[in-house]
């Protein structure tokens, strides 16, 4: 707690990033998103996470040697010697679990920390004094950002979507089925290595932005949080730009208030974007999902009750919500509750505390019975189930009672079920 006490935020920062004094580091930044958001598409669906980090690790040697041929660390002598180590590592993997008995993770690990470790050995053997500045290099630092590494963004970044967008057919044939993509003369393995090149490429030219470390959360975060929300491949590389851009942008401004590293903040960013969309996701959202089974549960109660209420009136007793809570072991307050919603529906009336069903909810309730009892002879004589475990099985399955007339023919119409219990017409 008493770290935590000396946090300090400066809210009045958060618009620092947008001033003229900062606006080439903050434009570089987001053209950094865009372009990773919207290659991590296709790496996302591909399933190409750890081949993605491999190459974000892998440009180290090609980094270090081309320093050592230059003499400087300009964004445009350390562009070539990334991309070339970028696709020397997406062939060598190739390679490694074509010629072994390695997998592709294997393979993949193999070879990325092999180059790692060639380059962090490349570093160590720099002449006494050389600055190389390898923390800058891991980590990144957007506020380093200088006009050379701005029109390199410029330039990758407008390149990297013009492509995307020339070859968009058949990157997605080649992404989602890559058989018959190559039986259409579409060359799966070039689109391969010219994908690993623009990701190479856009690696090195947002290096100063999040680091080799870093970049690879902006590869893949912003387009997992995009495929929580898309079933199509535009939506998604669009929606994915976009939130790579907004987590650029506001991670910018997070480190501003907060006075923290800008390449983490940028990934903290995206990883609340990918939460937010984990949890709220209209289809594929853990919210979503536990209001579907809600939904799914009360309907599955309320249909419970109603059968309950049926076979009171069919022994000719009279029920309360007390009777019925027993008979379906729901609690008191649920059968209240479902009664209120029956009887919304027009399935119940309550006249003087009792409960009736009315005509529309004593045909719903006759088709629950006819299922439930249809349900228990297709267990009993199809699937050769004991007669005392059909009960509770025909109590799962009867909720699908648009099945009844199929069990219903198969079974060549019975009258009655295992038990002897009559089984009602539709």
């Amino acid at each position: 707690m008493p770290l935590l006490a000396t946090l300090e935020l400066d809210w009045s920062q958060w618009s620092v990033p947008f001033t003229h004094q900062w606006w080439q580091e903050t434009t570089c930044s987001v053209l950094v998103g865009v372009a990773c958001s919207v290659l991590g598409c296709y790496v996302v669906l591909r399933r190409m996470a750890l081949i993605g980090d491999a190459l974000s690790h892998a440009v180290l040697p090609g980094v270090v040697i081309a320093f050592l041929i230059t003499g400087n660390t300009g964004i445009g002598g350390l562009f070539l010697g990334a991309l070339i180590a970028g696709l020397v590592t997406a062939g060598l993997i190739k390679l490694v679990s074509s010629f072994s008995r390695a997998k592709d993770d294997s393979a993949i690990g193999i070879v990325f920390t092999a180059f790692f470790a060639i380059g962090i050995i490349l570093i160590s053997a720099l002449p006494r004094g050389t600055h190389f500045d390898l923390k800058c290099f891991l980590f990144g630092d957007p506020l380093a950002v200088g006009r050379d590494d701005l029109i390199m963004m410029s330039i990758v970044a407008p390149a990297v979507i013009a492509i995307v967008i020339m070859l968009y057919h058949p990157l997605k044939l080649a992404s989602f089925d890559p058989v018959v993509a190559t039986t259409m003369g579409v060359s799966v393995a070039g689109l391969h290595y010219l994908l690993m090149g623009m990701l190479s490429a856009t690696v090195v030219a947002g290096l100063r932005t999040t680091g080799v470390i870093l970049v690879v959360a902006m590869v893949i975060t912003p387009a997992s949080a995009a495929y929580q929300l898309c079933n199509r491949l535009a939506p998604m590389l669009i929606l994915s730009g976009v939130f790579g851009a907004v987590s650029a942008a506001a991670g910018m401004s997070v480190a501003f208030i907060t006075n923290s590293p800008t390449g983490p903040a940028m990934v903290l960013v995206a990883t609340i974007l990918f939460g937010l969309t984990m949890l709220l996701s209209p289809e594929h959202g853990l919210m979503f999902r536990a209001l579907k089974k809600r939904r799914v549960r009360r309907h599955i109660e309320g249909e419970d009750v109603l059968k309950a209420i049926f076979r009171f009136s069919e022994d000719g007793e009279v029920c309360g919500a007390e009777q019925l809570a027993a008979k379906t072991g729901l609690a008191a307050r649920c059968v209240i509750s479902h009664l209120r919603s029956l009887t919304g529906e027009r399935f119940v009336t309550v006249p003087r505390g009792i409960i009736e069903l009315t005509a529309v909810g004593r045909e719903r309730a006759v088709g629950l019975v006819r299922a439930h009892r249809l349900w228990e002879s297709y267990l009993a004589d199809e699937a050769g189930i004991d007669h005392d475990a059909i009960h509770d099985a025909a109590e799962r399955l009867e909720h699908a009672h648009e099945l009844a007339d199929e069990v219903d023919k198969k079974l060549g119409h019975p009258t009655r079920d295992p038990h002897g219990t009559v089984i009602p017409e539709a």
